[in-house]
């Protein structure tokens, strides 16, 4: 919930600089932004990564976990469901460092004042490729976790989840 919450408050955020309309230096709200990113990456957290995956029926294994009793996981779905989070999220650890590691190497060549078309474009191109990867991470856990769960406790989570105004589509 709260990855959920900080996403959308990133979009939120976002949209808000896009208008100009605050009146805080637009690098310092681009900075809080990037800023909470950059500590749910090292958390293993997903910070929205799976959110498409969340909204249409295809659970997080984190979100499960929190919700077992609402959903009367069973001892064997909450072991699996435990599994596929706990292997999840040490995939999301390796993967998301390896992502701050370019991007700190990206920055570090800006700092330096020797970043050029020739270095830059390849840096990005591998950031991009480390975070689609970090996304799959996410989003195939949301897949392998449909599985696990009975169309009524899918339902159950889309309810619990997504049927409140703050969740509203």
């Amino acid at each position: 919930m709260k990855t959920l919450l900080l996403s959308m408050a990133c979009v939120s955020l976002l949209a808000t600089l896009a208008s100009a309309q605050h009146s805080q230096p637009v690098e310092m709200q681009h900075h809080a932004c990037l800023e909470e990113e950059r500590q749910a990456i090292e958390k293993g957290e997903g910070f929205g990564m799976a959110l498409a995956a969340d909204r249409h029926g295809y659970p997080g294994p984190k979100h499960i976990l929190e919700l077992k009793n609402e959903l009367a996981l069973t001892p064997e779905q909450e072991k699996q469901v435990r599994a596929l989070f706990d292997q999840m999220r040490g995939r999301a650890l390796v993967t998301g460092k390896h992502v701050l590691d370019k991007e700190a190497e990206l920055e570090q060549l800006f700092a330096s004042g020797a970043a050029e078309a020739a270095a830059v474009r390849p840096r990005l191109g591998e950031i991009a490729r480390l975070r689609a990867e970090l996304r799959w991470v996410h989003v195939s856990a949301h897949l392998d976790a449909y599985k696990l769960l009975t169309a009524e406790q899918r339902a159950r989570y889309h309810h619990l989840r997504h049927a409140t105004p703050e969740h509203a589509r």
